[in-house]
């Protein structure tokens, strides 16, 4: 039998075992039932991470070290494997190690039983989350295709406005003597879809275009709050114009 229906007829077993006739008429105690199937489910969940529907990538081999020297890295957040989990193959996998290349837009699976890393397959990742930030996959089209790239971007805000995040870094030659060393550069780009439209926000007047319907609101908010949409606070800023124009009613 297939791993997964055989851990699949394990969990269900369990369960009726524990609520069958004669399990009742051993006058088994409630928290002891759902103790067998929490047991069982358990179980289930920790065959199910090392399905091959997960681990089914090509390996990834990190370009970086073929440079001299390195300023930075290519990875979201930290050069070092981080906790996660992914919507992927249509399945949620839990508990992963997880990175994400953003020089390459490529989500890296570390593998449980083997110290190598896989390119997991980027059209079969609906979303992702690492390091409690949450990633999902958006794909250009006839609609949106002017604004945006199919690529995964980060979840800023939900509600009547949608606010991402495009976390992108780009390699930067640098030739010292005879040697070749790289430098990661972040170029963050930030995007909000209202209705069915997505929109570049790049400056203060793409905000008060976005937010023109409760422009008083949100400028006297904007006001009250002490927030600037300078560079240096215009994500953080945003962020919370959005979240607090979400909270007004329609």
């Amino acid at each position: 039998m297939h791993l997964l229906g055989f851990l699949s007829v394990s969990v269900v077993s369990a369960a009726l075992l524990a609520l069958s006739p004669t399990a009742q008429a051993q006058s088994a105690p409630e928290d002891e039932v759902a103790t067998s199937v929490a047991a069982a489910r358990q179980h289930y969940d920790a065959s199910f991470s090392a399905h091959p529907q997960l681990y089914n990538g090509v390996e990834y081999a990190d370009y970086s070290r073929l440079y001299h020297a390195r300023i930075g890295h290519q990875f979201f957040q930290s050069a070092d494997r981080l906790k996660g989990s992914a919507d992927y193959n249509d399945h949620n996998f839990e508990d992963l190690l997880l990175s994400y290349d953003s020089v390459l837009d490529q989500l890296i699976l570390q593998q449980v039983t083997n110290p190598f890393m896989l390119r997991m397959v980027s059209e079969k990742v609906r979303s992702f989350v690492i390091d409690n930030h949450q990633f999902v996959r958006l794909v250009a089209d006839s609609t949106n295709g002017g604004v945006l790239r199919t690529g995964f971007y980060e979840v800023l805000q939900e509600g009547r406005v949608q606010l991402f995040a495009r976390r992108s870094k780009r390699m930067q030659e640098v030739l010292r003597e005879r040697n070749t060393d790289v430098e990661f550069v972040q170029t963050d780009r930030l995007f909000a879809r209202k209705g069915d439209t997505y929109y570049p926000i790049k400056s203060t007047g793409a905000v008060k275009r976005l937010f023109a319907d409760k422009s008083k609101e949100v400028q006297a908010y904007l006001k009250s709050q002490n927030l600037r949409l300078n560079k240096a606070q215009f994500e953080g800023t945003l962020v919370a114009l959005t979240r607090y124009y979400n909270s007004l009613p329609q």
